[in-house]
């Protein structure tokens, strides 16, 4: 059907709603079928008369393209344009529009680099999650356990971006989907992983410190949802460790958790 606004878009807010596992797809039927489902494209937006001129025609074509993907394959392909690539073009998919001959080849590739990025993505959850021992809650092991797969996620989701505006949505998504696949309810997910974001800068590429201080905050604000936290250790960091540390975990210095470097912070 076409997107006339009547509904919402799907928010895509638990595992549920991506998981390649509860959604069949073939993509050999797929490139078969977008050729009858994705309607033409308007023109590019361009820049006229000092302003510019369909970028509004062009985001009305692609919510029109998402509503009929979405009715067809399932919410996770409402978002058809997010897939991460290695060699990501910069800008929005409206900034892409492509011409009418090639648009569903166009909807096609990015509907299944999508696709395969959410595959990938179920591979680590699957990999992860039965390490996550609930029975051994508040232990150093579930602490450990929760802070790797923290990092994990993080390396995976960030490594491969190109753009330094572009890892703190994927990495949004992608902590706030694995909670969610815990059992986690998405607000308190959402909660969790704003919570394990914040501060760190919109434009500045993450530094391998700032990954494992971002699966920290995570495993701490988990298992703080239930009170499980263990008590704290006795950290020994040096008074010149780089990046801003220590962490929150240290315990012998006044400074704390401290907030990240100011290093492209947002404010």
């Amino acid at each position: 059907m076409a997107d006339d606004g009547s509904s919402s878009p799907p928010q895509l807010a638990a595992w549920a709603d991506v998981d390649p596992a509860r959604y069949p797809f073939d993509p050999v039927e797929m490139s078969v079928a977008v050729r009858a489902l994705v309607p033409p494209p308007p023109p590019p937006p361009a820049f006229r008369d000092g302003g510019w001129v369909g970028g509004a025609e062009a985001f009305a074509w692609v919510d029109s393209v998402s509503t009929l993907l979405s009715d067809r394959y399932g919410p996770w392909a409402y978002r058809w344009h997010w897939g991460p690539r290695e060699r990501e073009h910069v800008g929005f998919v409206t900034d892409r529009i492509p011409a009418p001959a090639d648009a569903p080849t166009f909807v096609a590739d990015a509907l299944l680099a999508w696709r395969r990025w959410l595959e990938s993505l179920a591979e680590r959850f699957d990999h992860l999650l039965p390490s996550l021992d609930p029975g051994r809650a508040g232990d150093a092991a579930e602490v450990v356990a929760w802070e790797v797969a923290g990092e994990q996620l993080m390396t995976f989701v960030a490594a491969p971006v190109v753009d330094n505006d572009g890892w703190q949505g994927y990495s949004q998504l992608t902590l706030q989907w694995f909670l969610t696949a815990t059992g986690i309810p998405p607000e308190q997910a959402r909660v969790v992983v704003g919570g394990a974001l914040k501060g760190f800068g919109w434009w500045a590429p993450l530094t391998a410190v700032e990954i494992g201080e971002i699966g920290g905050r995570v495993a701490r604000d988990v298992l703080g949802l239930t009170g499980s936290v263990p008590p704290g250790r006795v950290d020994d960091w040096p008074d010149t460790w780089p990046h801003g540390w220590p962490t929150w975990r240290a315990t012998n210095t006044s400074a704390g958790a401290g907030p990240p470097p100011d290093r492209g912070r947002y404010r």
